[in-house]
Order: structure tokens, then sequence, then C-alpha cells
């Protein structure tokens, strides 16, 4: 009979080898670590939610809901949508939050803990804006779209995301690089980064807590997934 904590046991035997290749072992790198560990997140979400075409939906509903921390995975990040609000809706919206959330030089060094905010948070400052257009700057989407899917299909992080650290800052989920927007451009702007530590243990506590409510799977498809704004 399988141990009723095989899942456990292999997500921990996957994120060690994660860590392992994120350090340089076996000429690995943060591309083979984050690629590996989004690929057991992945197979724990298919087997909550099995079906076709909810990849996207069903890998952020596992970080939000059996993350044992759903916090962390629902926070978003500020720099990130302050940028999208400047550059697609309203510059004195993004302003608000900015002065709110961001009183400093875009120089700096920051990590998630320094800018990043919980959604009623952000709604305090801009209630114009809709839980579904925030919830896309969370770190459990930008984790999908710019890290598990951009290395899938383009072998690299996606434009919003980076794959070394800015800061050695341990105990971190992320940490921001600054970087110039365009060439000749003399506009720092921030990209993501996620920090493979944590990626681990998210990795790992989520197969604990599934391996803990086994009976109840698979379960069925949401009528709304919180990606689209069910509370």
């Amino acid at each position: 009979m399988a141990s009723e904590s095989w899942r456990s046991d292999w997500v921990t035997e996957k994120c060690q080898i994660a860590t392992a290749l994120a350090r340089g072992k076996a000429g690995g790198s943060y591309s083979e670590a984050a690629i590996l560990v989004c690929a057991a997140l992945s197979a724990l979400s298919a087997e909550v939610w099995p079906g076709r075409n909810i990849d996207r939906a069903r890998f952020i509903e596992l970080l939000v809901r059996l993350s044992p921390t759903p916090n962390i995975p629902m926070t978003i990040s500020v720099p990130l949508l302050v940028r999208h609000i400047e550059l697609t809706s309203s510059k004195s919206s993004a302003k608000l939050l900015r002065d709110a959330f961001l009183p400093f030089s875009a120089a700096r060094a920051v990590t998630g803990q320094d800018v990043d905010k919980s959604e009623d948070e952000v709604l305090s400052i801009n209630s114009d804006l809709t839980a579904k257009d925030i919830r896309k700057y969370s770190y459990a989407c930008l984790l999908y779209e710019e890290v598990r899917s951009a290395y899938a299909h383009e072998y690299k992080p996606g434009a919003k995301a980076e794959s070394w650290p800015m800061t050695m800052s341990e105990g971190q989920p992320v940490s921001y690089v600054n970087r110039l927007l365009s060439p000749g451009v003399p506009e720092i702007g921030r990209l993501i980064h996620f920090h493979i530590a944590w990626l681990a243990k998210l990795a790992g506590d989520i197969a604990v807590s599934i391996d803990t409510h086994r009976a109840t799977l698979p379960r069925q498809a949401p009528a709304s997934w919180w990606i689209d704004g069910a509370t």
C-alpha cells in the first residue's frame, strides 16, 4: 500500500533536487529549479481539480486555497500593479498607490515585505480598482504567468520577472530587481524575483495539506475561481 504521505514525500524529494540545482549542482541554475518546483505545483493542482483548459485558474487556486499561509500567495505586487496602471489607465490613480506604498527612490533595493500589500490595503487607497484586476498582480498569478508559464513556453522568465535576486536577504518570498525600463531612458522599474527557498516550502506545505485532506479529492471545479474574483 502506498504511504498516506506519498505526495509530501514526492514533493520533498523534488524540492531538494530543485534547491541543489539553484545552488549550481549538476550544472543547474535558478531556471531548472523554478521549472521543477512549478511542475510539482502544477501536478498537485491537476490532481485536486482535474480537467482541461483550467491550468492557470487551478494553479492559482491551489496556492490561495490549500496553502497554510494563503495571505502570502494572495499578496499584491505593488510595484508591478502601479506600473500597469501607469501604462494602461490613470497616472493619477497610480500616483495614489505610489505615494502610499512606494515613498522612496526607485533605485532602492526592496523586498516584498517592504512594498507589497494585501488586496484590502490596496483597495483602501484606490477603491476604483476591482478584485479581478488587482489579483492579476498577486504572487500566485505572477508565479504562474511570469515563471511557470514563461519558462515552459519561452525558456526564460516573463517580462515582469527576473531569475536572479538583487538582495541576499533570507526568508523572503519575493524581492525586486531594479532595471532600466528602456535603453537610453533613465527610468527605473522593478522586476519580481521569487526565491526558490520560499517556493520549495510552499510546495511542501501544500503537499502536506493535500495529504491531510486526501479523502476529499478530487474536487469539482468551482463556479468561479479566485483569480476571477471569487471570495
